[in-house]
């Protein structure tokens, strides 16, 4: 199913753990050019101002050839011919995206991103022009689902991953938005149990060494199932969405039906996954949690306003500062199993750079001294002479 050999993209792990042993200090650069020169990896993957810039003219190039295919059936061009035109290009795409996979090897090069997402964009473009279904039908999540899943899979891109994500959660929207006057009082348990187990099998699969090539995918996705786990309970949120999709009517000062349940998800949410965190050293979920927790102020502060908006902030932005300081001082020496030092390598990665080391020591054979060589005597068995 991946498009890459599982060789260099082995090699290509290896080499990015030597690195960062390298900038720790646990092996010598000597040792980081060895290990480098014995795992070779043919996948070309430049630093992110380069692939910034091959995507960009990738982009423009495919914009530009596009729009001159679209120019030359001007005279004929409706809704039908455009979709026509969209499947032929985004099939010639695709075919250029698998060719410099598989011929240069590029990998999250910016040129094999920018043709995958280009593909996607025109088989979406080319299904809601041919299709005759409505906009709130499912059939169009599901295809984005299914198209972002196969290039997550296939191509190892994690923003494919989260693209698939979303397309379930707006494939189940959909099928939920059906189910008529029920759907308002369900949708937000919908998203939030989907969220959920999403989340849950998605940490469960990142804890399989069998699955490291998707592990960029998997945290991406664990990122944003909490995110909108949050959002599927939070206040402001349902309230919001609510009154504009299902014509609630609210005036300001009024609240929705389970009012409560709904402040209580958006104050204890973030504190569990602070907590979680913290108890499972789970750096996803602390730093989600962190983040949440200025949602938490923002929500009680759009419904409760207790100071002017400039105070707030500014007030706010103090004490995450102090809080921040004093935080860092306090990990400066570990504790607790948490430290303010940046994230080490994983045990597995150590480890098997530990054995490259060993292997890369111990690989060559012993020599004995040239200045001490043996023979040149008449000595041996039981007629041993006198000379040496």
């Amino acid at each position: 199913m991946i498009a890459y050999k599982r060789l260099d993209l082995e090699n290509s792990w290896i080499q990015q753990d030597a690195k960062e042993a390298c900038l720790k200090e646990c092996i010598t650069k000597e040792e980081n050019q060895q290990i480098k020169a014995q795992y070779p990896t043919g996948l070309y993957t430049p630093n992110i101002f380069i692939r910034i810039g091959l995507f960009l003219a990738t982009a423009v190039i495919g914009i530009f050839s596009f729009g001159l295919l679209l120019l030359f059936m001007a005279s004929a061009l409706n809704e039908e011919t455009f979709g026509g035109i969209a499947i032929f290009f985004a099939l010639v795409a695709y075919g250029c995206l698998e060719l410099i996979v598989k011929e240069k090897k590029h990998f999250g090069a910016g040129v094999d991103e920018a043709l995958m997402w280009m593909t996607g964009a025109l088989v979406i473009t080319a299904f809601i022009l041919l299709g005759k279904w409505d906009v709130d039908q499912p059939v169009y999540y599901m295809v984005v689902l299914l198209l972002a899943g196969y290039f997550a899979l296939r191509f190892l891109d994690s923003l494919m991953a989260v693209v698939s994500f979303i397309g379930l959660l707006g494939t189940l929207f959909c099928i939920t938005l059906q189910l008529g006057s029920i759907a308002k009082m369900i949708m937000p348990f919908v998203v939030m149990t989907a969220s959920l187990l999403v989340y849950l099998a998605a940490s469960r699969l990142s804890g399989k060494a069998g699955n490291r090539p998707y592990f960029n995918c998997l945290n991406l996705v664990s990122i944003a199932s909490l995110l909108t786990l949050y959002i599927g309970g939070n206040y402001f949120v349902v309230r919001e969405a609510g009154n504009e999709m299902f014509g609630m009517h609210l005036a300001p000062e009024d609240s929705i039906p389970g009012g409560w349940l709904f402040w209580t998800f958006t104050v204890i949410i973030p504190l569990i996954y602070i907590f979680l965190g913290i108890r499972k050293k789970d750096a996803i979920l602390l730093r989600t949690g962190l983040v949440l927790v200025g949602a938490i102020v923002f929500t009680i502060r759009y419904y409760h306003s207790v100071m002017p908006i400039e105070g707030a902030m500014t007030l706010g932005g103090i004490l995450m500062i102090v809080l921040a300081y004093g935080v860092i001082r306090y990990l400066k020496e570990p504790k607790h199993g948490f430290s303010s030092e940046g994230e080490e390598t994983s045990g597995e990665g150590a480890i098997q750079l530990e054995s490259l080391v060993i292997a890369q020591t111990m690989s060559t054979t012993p020599q004995p001294d040239e200045s001490f060589k043996f023979g040149g005597g008449t000595g041996g068995g039981g007629g041993a002479s006198d000379s040496y």
